[in-house]
């Protein structure tokens, strides 16, 4: 029985340094640049989230989960904690930041993977933070720092982790310096034989000054009342919706692997449109390139293009993830569906999508972490109230073909 842990994998690390009779049972490798793999009873697993579940049912079956619905949202959090990139960490650390608002771990009433996994992954993170983004997100940090200091630093050390100083108190703000005195001018230096020259000035200015101040309290008083007519319009609070995502049924014309990046294809996709739009998609692990041609598929059509490696996409495929995070798949329009029909969130029907997704307003970000497939591999967008939006063409739900209960993206 043996485990080969990647040099970058600090999660895994983390979870074998509080799992003792593991360290005494397995032989411990480390792998450079390699998925991290596990070899135990005569199962074969790799990828740190499989390697993990794998551990807690052999050695603790608490950290996995004590309910059903605990451990699949365990697996959902390890999913989510996968995905790297600096804004995709962001987003993700303002999701359990959001999550965190009354619960003191992510699960359940105490630690589990999705806490052990998740701080592994999200350490590097969290160093690079200010200190006043800390303090906003502060159900973020307080978890943060409940979590590094529920392990003693021998773990986090072995781990390749260090403890972070957390202060939840507000930044003090810099204190401004106070400016330079004026020097001195040379006027005040003049000759008392000048004084009566401009005694005698003065005496003129202060008629017209008097006459110019009038006018101008005039003036004023007029601009006052003009106002006073034209109150400023309150700014309404933009309300974020799925229908916001412009998101079309697709056919895969065209693949090919792209030339400067081997986990990258690029797609010559057919909207409906006068030509086909060029996709770059990070599935080569996942789906081999002769099922990825003439294949229907669901794409984001109004995220702002973005250059992959020298290529350009101007849409996104919208695939699932298992919640092991080893499957990725298409989610796949009904049967009978169309280049370039429209695809919806049930209770959503007739409205339009935003012509571009204004990166700021993070629209897309805000309403992915609710998007999932259910027990029935059907595709659609939880609610605050947890209610299951179906994705639907023409009336028909969208859908995976092995992925339940996973994230879309």
């Amino acid at each position: 029985m043996s485990v080969s842990i990647s040099n970058s994998d600090s999660a895994l690390k983390l979870l074998l340094a509080l799992v003792p009779e593991a360290q005494k049972e397995l032989t411990v490798d480390a792998v450079a640049d390699q998925l991290s793999r596990l070899t135990l009873d005569g199962q074969v697993v790799e990828g740190t989230n499989s390697v993990a579940q794998l551990l807690a049912a052999k050695y603790n079956s608490a950290l996995a989960g004590k309910t059903d619905a605990e451990k699949a949202e365990v697996s959902q959090w390890l999913t989510m904690s996968a995905r790297h990139g600096q804004s995709e960490r962001q987003i993700f650390a303002q999701t359990i930041n959001e999550h965190l608002a009354g619960k003191t771990y992510i699960v359940s009433n105490s630690v589990t993977l999705a806490d052990i996994v998740v701080f592994g992954n999200i350490h590097a993170f969290m160093e690079t933070l200010s200190a006043q983004k800390r303090f906003n997100w502060s159900n973020f940090s307080r978890w943060f720092d409940l979590i590094q200091h529920s392990v003693s630093e021998d773990a986090l050390a072995k781990a390749g982790l260090k403890l972070v100083a957390i202060d939840l108190n507000a930044p003090v703000p810099a204190k401004k310096q106070p400016a330079a005195p004026a020097k001195a001018d040379k006027a005040d230096k003049a000759i008392p034989a000048a004084e009566g020259k401009k005694k005698n000035k003065q005496e003129g200015q202060e008629g017209k000054d008097a006459q110019k101040d009038s006018q101008k309290e005039g003036k004023k008083e007029k601009k006052e009342k003009k106002e006073k007519k034209q109150p400023a319009a309150a700014k309404e609070e933009l309300k974020i919706e799925p229908s916001m995502i412009d998101l079309r049924v697709g056919h895969i014309v065209n693949v090919k692997k792209h030339e400067d990046a081997d986990s990258l294809y690029v797609e010559s996709i057919e909207l409906g449109e006068p030509e086909p739009r060029t996709v770059v998609s990070g599935l080569v692990r996942f789906i081999p390139i002769e099922q990825m041609q003439n294949r229907d598929v669901v794409l984001v059509c109004n995220l702002k293009p973005v250059a992959m490696r020298g290529v350009k996409s101007f849409a996104m495929v919208l695939c699932a993830t298992s919640p092991d995070g080893n499957t990725v798949e298409f989610v796949e329009p009904p049967k009978g569906s169309k280049p370039g029909d429209r695809v919806y969130f049930e209770g959503f029907e007739g409205r339009e999508p935003e012509e571009v997704l204004k990166p700021k307003l993070k629209i897309f970000e805000t309403i992915q972490p609710g998007l999932f497939t259910n027990e029935s591999r059907e595709a659609g967008w939880y609610d605050e109230e947890k209610k299951f939006h179906k994705l639907l063409v023409n009336g028909s739900v969208c859908t995976t073909a092995t992925v339940a209960k996973g994230t879309l993206k």
